[in-house]
């Protein structure tokens, strides 16, 4: 602009008359007015294209042809490494980063590529959740009828046959009721969780432990402890029998698993107060390595694990207006809380 403005009045000086230099030097400065009125109107619209990009509910990339970054806006920004990994000539692609998906969309014009990334990782889980409730639906209606045929036969024969055979129906028996669970699991996972609540004496926490805990096969000894503070608790009483029983029995494996113990310890805490209810199941078994994902659908780092029982606890506390969280650490625990 200063080289302009000395050019345009090293023009005007030329003139040949007072007059015409004074006439000259005015076109001049309204020229140079306008100029820098058009300037601030660019760098005003240029903050609101900004402003509009940055509002974007997704990263976005305009980037020049020899690969420079003509624009990113901050969500661009957080998954930059995306890029690194998407197919050379995509037009649309998905992709997995950092746990989640995305689906990827390129598009040029005027020199310069628009990429754009929509995180799809509740619609791909719902998708999953569709495919595996139908699938459910189906596998527990097939299941169910020789299940239920199996467990009358082995109730008759448990009155038949001698005390010393007993042993082998009674572990058919827990056999059974792990596939039944197994199959309510996914069935109540897929379809969603509804509650229906009712006080009850606290005692059915308890109830709950000791009447599934016997299904459970574990090797070690395991002392349970509880501490109950109150004598009501406000729950659906199925939900909640299923919600200790997946909690109890992810504290006997990481008890299991744990080497360098022969005693394990559960500890079952119940309190509450003006505004919600809490339980709490200590264990001294083996930590959670992946504490960010622990309660998400189809992770499990064991080897008998299926992934739902962690993610349908969540499903069961959210039904009760709650939630649940976990603490890792030497005196970890999951900490359920209820509303009232």
């Amino acid at each position: 602009m200063e080289n302009l403005e000395d050019i345009f009045k090293g023009i005007a000086l030329s003139a040949k008359t007072q007059n015409d230099k004074d006439s000259t030097i005015k076109i001049l400065d309204e020229f140079i007015k306008q100029i820098d009125r058009a300037e601030r109107e660019f760098s005003d619209l240029k903050d609101v294209y900004d402003l509009i990009l940055e509002a974007l509910p997704y990263p976005i990339w305009v980037i020049n042809q020899d690969g420079s970054y003509f624009y990113y806006n901050s969500y661009a920004k957080k998954i930059d490494k995306i890029l690194e990994i998407c197919p050379k000539d995509f037009v649309e692609c998905e992709i997995l980063f950092n746990k989640e998906n995305y689906l990827m969309q390129k598009s040029s014009k005027n020199e310069k590529i628009l990429i754009t990334a929509t995180n799809i990782t509740n619609e791909k889980q719902k998708e999953r959740l569709a495919s595996m409730g139908q699938i459910s639906a189906h596998l527990a209606h097939e299941i169910r009828n020789p299940i239920g045929a199996i467990a009358l036969m082995l109730s008759q024969l448990l009155k038949n046959i001698d005390s010393k055979n007993k042993i082998y129906i009674l572990e058919m028996k827990k056999a059974l009721w792990r596939v039944e669970r197994l199959i309510e699991t996914t069935l109540l996972f897929s379809k969603g969780v509804k509650s229906a609540s009712n006080a009850y004496n606290s005692e059915i926490i308890k109830e709950s432990v000791e009447d599934s805990v016997v299904y459970f096969e574990y090797s070690k000894n395991i002392d349970f402890i509880y501490d109950i503070k109150s004598d009501i608790i406000v729950c659906d009483r199925e939900l909640l029998e299923l919600l200790m029983q997946n909690l109890i029995l992810n504290a006997i494996e990481a008890i299991e698993e744990r080497e360098d113990i022969q005693n394990g310890v559960i500890k079952i805490e119940f309190y509450r107060n003006d505004e919600a209810q809490f339980l709490k199941i200590y264990d001294n078994g083996l930590d959670i390595s992946d504490t960010e994902s622990v309660f998400e659908a189809f992770k499990s780092t064991k080897v008998k694990g299926n992934g739902l029982g962690l993610a349908l606890c969540k499903q069961i506390a959210q039904a009760h207006n709650g939630d649940i969280t976990f603490q890792a650490g030497e005196n970890k625990y999951f900490c359920v809380k209820l509303g009232i």
